[in-house]
């Protein structure tokens, strides 16, 4: 090789030559050589030598060739994907279109758009010689397949939305006022529940694909992932739906009406009512004030004795005020049934717990109200200000008889106006939905299963449902006021991972009393009673951390270590509370989570989390959000 190619060729084909430097071969000489200056013994190794190279060549030009119409082809297909996928996560993002008959309809021809375009590009590969033969290939072949598999399943995923959308129709179209077709539920939560097995079963890993590929695949993985976990959330809902109107026989629920001006974990109860439903018909009777179910001595005995050190003084098994200072909803729902029981001899199949924004979110679904004595129309946008501000107002002193009259006729009125139709039965279960999530509407149930079943999407408000990682901060007034109308919070947790794995948190609250300063006493604002100034608000604090955490003071309460603290905080002003916790050993196989319970305030906390590490943790540095609804957050070590 040293003497150059010609060289080369000479002994390869066993041609006599001539050795020595300087050794120059002619190229016409060269050029003429015949294939019978090569021994015949040479001759097959010779001929298959340039059959492979011509095949060789060949196959190269093929694959260039398709490799460029195939290009062609794909990037076609795959903008007719994208458009489809686009369409799918838009779906997704702006899903509360579902909640009416116009934004269904539109879903729908959406749906049929995104099943074009899927179709498109399924053409676009099928039809495509080039592709057909970069299947074959091996290192093409894979990227090829998995991409009209990701066609085939956006094809599918939009046949599941279509599904579901009709039989949601369906059962819209069945029901009426306060009637539900409970067989037309039933199918729809058939079909939820089916197309969500079938929707997880899209999710495809995309290991070992890349490029424009792999992108497309973790797209879809992504709104796969989503939307199974909403219909799964869904499908438990609608599982409850059913025997919770009355499809197993009529039962009846405890309605407790927590007013958010007076907080306690949840509201204090202030009013109540009965819920019968009976093969998907209900009503609602009894509504009064809870003074009219005073009772002279508990009614049942706090069991945990850290429940009853922290919250036996309030007398909570008592007063039906106080009921709900604990955290845990099922635990006052037991204590309410107890309650009613001893004050009228009735027992209730479980309890619900409804705020002024249930009774809103109730509202932006029916349409205003009318009711006599308050001259104007209760609406959506001035029910909380009516029923927890403009009420008090009217009624600043004395027998509180006439405003609760008034704030039962509203919620009366908002159940006369469901019995008259014309809402969508889609947009009422979704306000429901949501106004569970921020704790507003909060359901326990008597049977177990049921109960389990609540627990499942969200709605039963348990300390323990979100496991030993849990943070619930509650703000709770310790005054014989309404000020919580006027109180604004916002808290920051600074959470620390040393190298070892131990995790500190510092948590900050902010409290901000927006009440008028200066005013005189009133029934909203407080007396001037044993130091107190109108319009100051006693805040009681309670921060349940996860269960290992270690802090000075804190106890073990509902599976949870509990601390407490009080800050007065006068009108006009901001005060600050402070904790420090210690969780050991805080991570766990690389992992760190914690779960934000919010507390159903009327003007939700600002959250923000900051987290840090000594270590490589994957994570959000910092989030930040309104405590409208539960937020898991998850830290993972990379090393």
């Amino acid at each position: 090789m040293r003497h150059g190619w010609n060289h080369y060729t000479l002994h390869r084909d066993g041609i006599r030559h001539r050795h020595g430097d300087g050794v120059k071969f002619d190229r016409a000489e060269r050029a003429t050589r015949q294939w019978s200056d090569v021994p015949r013994r040479l001759w097959p190794r010779e001929i298959g030598k340039q059959i492979a190279l011509g095949v060789l060549a060949g196959a190269g030009v093929m694959l260039l060739v398709c490799l460029v119409f195939g290009t062609i082809a794909f990037l076609d297909a795959r903008s007719d994907l994208s458009k489809a996928q686009n369409i799918g996560k838009n779906l997704v993002t702006q899903r509360d279109q579902l909640l009416t008959s116009t934004g269904r309809s539109t879903a729908t021809i959406n749906l049929e758009q995104m099943h074009y375009y899927a179709d498109a590009a399924d053409a676009q590969l099928s039809n495509s010689w080039a592709i057909s033969v970069l299947k074959l290939v091996p290192i093409f072949g894979h990227q090829v397949s998995s991409l009209t598999q990701t066609v085939h399943d956006v094809n599918a995923l939009s046949n599941e939305g279509v599904k579901l959308i009709n039989s949601a129709d369906n059962a819209v179209a069945e029901s009426h006022g306060t009637s539900i077709s409970l067989p037309a539920v039933a199918a729809l939560d058939d079909q939820v529940h089916a197309s969500a097995h079938v929707i997880r079963g899209l999710y495809v890993s995309p290991d070992g694909l890349w490029g424009p590929v792999r992108t497309e695949r973790l797209k879809l993985n992504a709104e796969v992932t989503i939307v199974a976990n909403l219909l799964d959330r869904g499908g438990y809902a609608l599982d409850f739906a059913q025997p919770f109107l009355g499809s197993q026989g009529p039962r009846t629920y405890f309605v407790a009406g927590e007013n958010n001006s007076e907080m306690r974990d949840q509201g204090a109860v202030l009013s109540w009512a009965l819920l019968r439903v009976n093969n998907g018909d209900f009503t609602m009777d009894s509504a009064a004030s809870v003074g009219t179910i005073t009772l002279s001595h508990p009614a049942a005995t706090i069991s945990d004795p850290t429940t009853a050190a922290v919250f036996g003084p309030f007398n909570p098994t008592q007063i039906w005020q106080s009921v709900n200072a604990v955290g845990d909803f099922p635990t006052s729902a037991r204590w309410m049934i107890d309650m009613f029981h001893q004050a009228r001899g009735i027992h209730v199949d479980g309890v619900i717990g409804v705020d002024v924004q249930t009774l809103q979110a109730i509202l932006n679904v029916t349409g205003g109200v009318h009711v006599p004595a308050i001259h104007r129309e209760v609406t959506t946008n001035n029910v909380a200000s009516l029923l927890l501000y403009d009420l008090y107002k009217r009624y600043p002193y004395g027998s509180q008889k006439a405003r609760h009259d008034e704030v039962t006729a509203v919620a009366q009125a908002a159940i006369h106006k469901m019995k008259q139709g014309n809402y969508d039965l889609g947009a009422f279960l979704h306000a429901l939905a949501k106004s569970s999530q921020g704790r507003h509407l909060l359901f326990y149930d008597t049977d177990p299963t049921l109960q389990r079943t609540v627990v499942s999407f969200g709605g039963a408000g348990g300390m323990k449902d979100y496991g030993r990682n849990a943070i619930h901060l509650a703000m709770e007034a310790g005054a014989a006021a309404k000020v919580d109308w006027f109180m604004y919070s916002d808290c920051t947790d600074n959470v620390q991972i040393d190298a070892q794995g131990n995790a500190y948190i510092t948590t900050t609250l902010q409290l901000h009393n927006t009440a008028p300063a200066g005013q005189g006493p009133s029934y909203a604002l407080g007396s001037r009673t044993h130091g107190h100034t109108p319009g100051e608000y006693d805040a009681r604090l309670f921060l349940w951390m996860p269960r290992a955490t270690q802090a000075p003071g804190a106890l073990t309460e509902e599976g949870l270590s509990l601390q407490r603290a009080i800050s007065f905080v006068y009108p006009q002003q901001t005060q600050q509370v402070v904790w420090t916790s210690f969780i050991p050993n805080a991570v766990h196989h690389g992992r760190f989570t914690l779960h934000f319970i919010p507390q159903s305030l009327i003007h939700p906390t600002a959250m923000t989390v900051n987290f840090t590490s000594a270590g490589n943790f994957n994570g959000p540095p910092v989030t930040t959000w309104s405590a409208t609804h539960a937020v898991t957050l998850t830290w993972t070590s990379s090393q």
